[in-house]
C-alpha cells in the first residue's frame, strides 16, 4: 500500500505540466477575425476553432508542435511552436479565393458543422452572395435566406421570412448582438443590412445554442466587420435602384480602427418621370448608417462601439410616413487568462415609426414603437483539449409604445390620445458544455433560464369570457406587477458512422415574452409590439430534430450532404379575432386570441464545395397548423403552410475575370382565406367565410441570372472595379403577390378574382469600385 501511495506521489511530481496555447486569426490584408478557423495541432490529431471574436485557446502539455490555422477561402499557415509556458501565437491568413481544388481546401464551414453535435444551422457567405443575382442589383442577406432549406419568404415585395412554420416575429434578428425589430427597407423589399458592413451571418432554425432566446423559430446572428484595415481605403457601388459607400482604415496603428458604411435609394428620382403631378410630388426613398470603430487597449483589453441608423420615407401631398431602426452595441473582450475569454456589451435598440397628416385642419401626428436598454456578459473557459465551458447571463428593460396621437397645430381638429406605454424587464442565464467519448459519440448540452416581468406604471383591463372589459387595474411607477419564466435545456447528440458520416440529434424548449399585434401575417412597418400581460400569455416552443450529414469526397470533389427531420409544437400562439382594430385601442387584448401550433418536415440537401462550379440544390416537404378555438373549431394550416419547396443556386468561375450565377427557387402557393358565399345588402356584395386559409395561391417559381466581370487590375494601381449584370425573373413568372376580389361592372352579383403582382423581368446593372 505505501509503495502505490508513493507511486502516486512520484506520478504527480514528475507529470508532464499542461499550457495553454492561445490567439488569435486574422485576414492578413485588412486584419479583420476569422471566427470559425480551425487551429490544429498535427502531433497530437486534435484542434479547436476560433470564436466569434476569431480568437482560440488550447490546452497542451509541455513540448514542440507543429499548429496549422485554416479558414476557407484562405492559405494555411504553419508554425513552429515551443510550448514552455503559456503563449500567445496569432496567425494572419492571405486570401487565396473562394475558388480552390479540393487539396488545398483544408476546413470548410461544412466539415466544421459535421465534426460538431449541432443541428439546424446554416451560415451564408456575404462574398459569395455578392456574385448571385439580386433584385434591382441589391444585394440582400434576408432574402437570400429563402435559398437554404427550411426558410420561406413571403414571395415578392417582402423580407419577412419563415423558419420552419413559425411566423416572422418568432425570429430573433440580430446585428452586433443588438436586437432589430423591423429588418427590412420599403415595407421589407429589402433587407435594412447592407452587405458590405457585414461579415459574417449565421442562422439557428429551431435548435439554438443556449445563449440565444426569446425567439421560437430561429436566431439570426449577424456581425458587422471591425474596420481592422491597416491603411485607409475605400469601396462602394453604384446601382439602378440604390447606391452604397464604406471607408475604413487606422486611427492609431495597431491600436484604432474605423469603419463607415452608407446606403441611399432614390426610386423616388423615377417619379419625376410620372404624369400625375401628385406623384411627380411623392418622395419614396430609404436610407442607412453603419459605424464601428475598434480600441486594443493592450493585449487583453478590446473595445468596439457600433451603430447602426436606417430609415424610409414615403412623403405625399398630404401624408408623411417614416420608419425605421437605431442601434448602438458597446463591447468589451477581456482576457484575463489564456484559457479564460470574456465578451460584455451593452446595447441599446429602438424602432418606431411616425405618420404625419395634413388634409385640411385636420393635422396630427400618430407614433407607435419599442425600445431596449441591456446587458449581457459570455464567457468561454477552456477546460482542456476536449472540454470547454460557456457562460452568461443578460438583462433587458422593454418599454412598449402601442401609440400616441396629437395634434401638430393649434387650429388642428384633432384631439391628443395616447394609449399607455407598458414596461417589462426580461432576464436569462445560461451555461453550456461538451464532452466526447471515444471516437465517435459526442454529446453538446445546456440549460438556460428565461424570464420575463411586468412593471408599472402600467393600465391593464380584466374581460369576460366573451371578451368583453370587466375590469381596470392601474399600478404606479415602479411597482412590480407579476413575472414568469422557466428552465430552457437544449441538448445535441452525434455518433460517427465513419470519418465522413455522422447521426445527429437535438432537442430544446424556446420561450417567446413578446408578441406582434399586426394585421398582415408578412409584417409591416405599422406593427405594434406587445410583452407577455395578465391576458397575453408567453408563447412556448419545443423541437426534435435528427440528422444525417455527410462530406464524402468523389472523384477529388469536395461534397456537403444533409439530411433532416423535425417536429416542433408551439404553445399559446398568438392571432387576431376578424375585424380587430389594432390602432389607438387601449383594450387591443380583448381581440387577441391564443391557441396551439405544430408544424414537422424534412429537409434535404446537397452542395458542391470545390472547382470552378459550385453551389448547391435543395428540398424541403413542410406541414405548418393552428389550432385556435376562437377562431374556428377545427385545426387550419398556417399562413407559411407551404408543403414542397426546392431551390438551385449555382456559381460558376468561367475565368479569373468571369463569373456566372444562377438561382431558381420553387414553392407551393401559400394558403389565403376565401369567401365560400356571398350575399347583398344594402347593394353591397358581402362575402361568407367558413374556414381560415381554406384556398391556395398558384405555386411560386422563378429563375435569375448574373454575370459578374472583374477587369485585369493593373500592376501598382489601387483601383480596382467589377460589373454586376443580372437579370431577376428570367421568364416574366406573374407570381400571385396578393389576391383581389372586384364587383363585376357589368353584373354586380358577381365578384372576379385579380391576380395582383409585383416584378416580372427584372434586369439590373451595378458597378462596384475598390481603392
Amino acid at each position: 500500500m505505501g509503495w502505490r501511495w508513493w507511486g502516486w506521489v512520484w506520478g504527480i511530481s514528475v507529470a508532464q505540466p499542461v499550457w495553454t496555447l492561445s490567439g488569435y486569426v486574422r485576414d492578413k490584408a485588412n486584419r479583420e477575425p476569422l471566427p470559425g478557423a480551425s487551429v490544429v495541432v498535427k502531433e497530437r490529431g486534435t484542434g479547436t476553432y476560433t470564436n466569434a471574436y476569431g480568437y482560440y485557446a488550447l490546452r497542451l502539455p509541455a513540448g514542440r508542435y507543429t499548429v496549422v490555422a485554416q479558414f476557407l477561402g484562405y492559405r494555411s499557415e504553419t508554425l513552429q511552436v515551443v510550448l514552455q509556458r503559456d503563449l500567445k501565437q496569432d496567425f494572419s491568413l492571405e486570401e487565396e479565393g473562394v475558388q480552390v481544388t479540393a487539396v488545398e481546401i483544408v476546413e470548410t464551414y461544412e466539415q466544421r458543422r459535421f465534426s460538431s453535435a449541432a443541428t439546424s444551422q446554416n451560415r451564408l457567405e456575404v462574398q459569395r452572395l455578392k456574385k448571385l443575382p439580386a433584385l434591382l442589383g441589391e444585394v440582400d442577406v434576408l432574402r437570400s435566406l429563402s435559398l437554404l432549406p427550411g426558410v420561406a419568404t413571403a414571395g415578392d415585395g417582402s423580407a419577412s421570412f419563415f423558419v420552419r412554420g413559425g411566423s416572422f416575429d418568432q425570429n430573433l434578428v440580430l446585428l452586433d448582438e443588438a436586437v432589430v425589430y423591423n429588418p427590412g427597407h420599403i415595407g421589407g423589399i429589402f433587407s435594412a443590412f447592407n452587405a458590405d458592413a457585414v461579415q459574417e451571418v449565421q442562422l439557428y432554425k429551431g435548435y439554438m445554442p443556449p445563449e440565444y432566446g426569446g425567439r421560437l423559430a430561429s436566431a439570426l446572428d449577424v456581425r458587422l466587420r471591425e474596420g481592422n484595415s491597416p491603411r485607409w481605403q475605400a469601396a462602394g457601388g453604384i446601382g439602378l435602384i440604390s447606391s452604397r459607400l464604406n471607408v475604413e482604415g487606422p486611427l492609431w496603428k495597431d491600436r484604432a480602427g474605423l469603419l463607415l458604411t452608407g446606403r441611399r435609394s432614390y426610386a423616388d428620382l423615377f417619379l419625376l418621370l410620372a404624369r400625375d403631378p401628385e406623384l411627380r410630388q411623392a418622395a419614396l426613398y430609404f436610407y442607412d448608417l453603419t459605424a464601428k470603430l475598434n480600441y486594443r487597449a493592450g493585449e487583453k483589453h478590446r473595445f468596439y462601439l457600433s451603430g447602426y441608423f436606417g430609415r424610409d420615407v414615403f412623403r405625399t401631398s398630404f401624408l408623411d410616413f417614416n420608419w425605421g431602426n437605431a442601434t448602438t452595441t458597446l463591447r468589451w473582450n477581456f482576457i484575463p487568462s489564456p484559457r479564460l475569454f470574456l465578451n460584455t456589451i451593452a446595447y441599446y435598440s429602438k424602432y418606431d415609426y411616425v405618420f404625419l397628416v395634413e388634409q385640411g385642419n385636420n393635422r396630427a401626428r400618430f407614433s407607435s414603437g419599442i425600445e431596449d436598454w441591456a446587458w449581457r456578459s459570455d464567457g468561454e473557459y477552456f477546460l482542456s483539449e476536449r472540454l470547454k465551458l460557456r457562460f452568461g447571463a443578460g438583462v433587458c428593460r422593454h418599454t412598449f409604445l402601442p401609440g400616441i396621437l396629437e395634434p401638430t397645430s393649434d387650429s388642428s381638429n384633432v384631439r391628443p390620445y395616447r394609449v399607455p406605454s407598458l414596461r417589462g424587464v426580461e432576464a436569462a442565464a445560461y451555461v453550456q458544455t461538451g464532452y466526447k467519448w471515444g471516437a465517435r459519440w459526442l454529446v453538446e448540452g445546456g440549460l438556460r433560464w428565461a424570464g420575463f416581468g411586468l412593471w408599472g406604471p402600467a393600465t391593464l383591463y380584466t374581460f369576460t369570457s366573451e371578451g368583453q372589459p370587466q375590469d381596470t387595474l392601474v399600478y404606479g411607477r415602479g411597482r412590480f406587477i407579476r413575472g414568469w419564466g422557466g428552465l430552457e435545456p437544449r441538448l445535441s447528440l452525434r455518433y460517427a458512422l465513419s470519418d465522413r458520416w455522422a447521426l445527429k440529434a437535438s432537442s430544446g424548449r424556446v420561450q417567446q415574452f413578446l408578441h406582434v399585434a399586426t394585421l398582415s401575417p408578412v409584417g409591416l412597418p405599422t406593427d405594434i409590439w406587445w410583452p407577455t400581460t395578465l391576458n397575453v400569455r408567453r408563447q412556448d416552443g419545443y423541437q426534435v430534430a435528427l440528422a444525417l450529414q455527410g462530406t464524402p469526397h468523389w472523384k477529388g470533389i469536395g461534397w456537403d450532404v444533409s439530411w433532416e427531420l423535425f417536429y416542433r409544437w408551439m404553445l399559446n400562439v398568438l392571432d387576431f379575432r376578424s375585424g380587430a382594430d389594432i390602432f389607438l385601442n387601449p383594450q387591443l387584448e380583448r381581440d387577441m386570441v391564443q391557441g396551439r401550433g405544430w408544424a414537422y418536415g424534412s429537409e434535404w440537401m446537397l452542395q458542391k464545395l470545390t472547382g470552378k462550379l459550385t453551389g448547391w440544390i435543395s428540398y424541403t416537404y413542410s406541414r405548418s397548423f393552428r389550432y385556435i378555438p376562437a377562431i374556428t373549431p377545427n385545426p387550419f394550416p398556417s399562413y407559411v403552410d407551404r408543403p414542397h419547396q426546392a431551390t438551385l443556386v449555382l456559381s460558376y468561375s468561367l475565368s479569373s475575370q468571369w463569373e456566372l450565377g444562377f438561382t431558381a427557387i420553387y414553392g407551393t402557393g401559400r394558403p389565403i382565406t376565401l369567401p365560400v358565399a356571398k350575399y347583398v345588402y344594402d347593394g353591397q356584395v358581402v362575402g361568407v367565410y367558413n374556414e381560415r386559409n381554406n384556398r391556395r395561391m398558384p405555386d411560386y417559381h422563378r429563375a435569375d441570372i448574373s454575370l459578374t466581370w472583374k477587369p485585369r487590375p493593373k500592376e501598382g494601381r489601387r483601383w480596382q472595379s467589377s460589373w454586376n449584370l443580372s437579370v431577376y425573373n428570367l421568364y416574366g413568372r406573374r407570381n400571385m403577390w396578393a389576391l383581389r376580389l372586384r364587383t363585376d361592372e357589368n353584373n354586380p352579383n358577381l365578384q372576379r378574382a385579380y391576380n395582383l403582382y409585383l416584378f416580372r423581368w427584372v434586369p439590373s446593372v451595378t458597378y462596384n469600385f475598390r481603392f
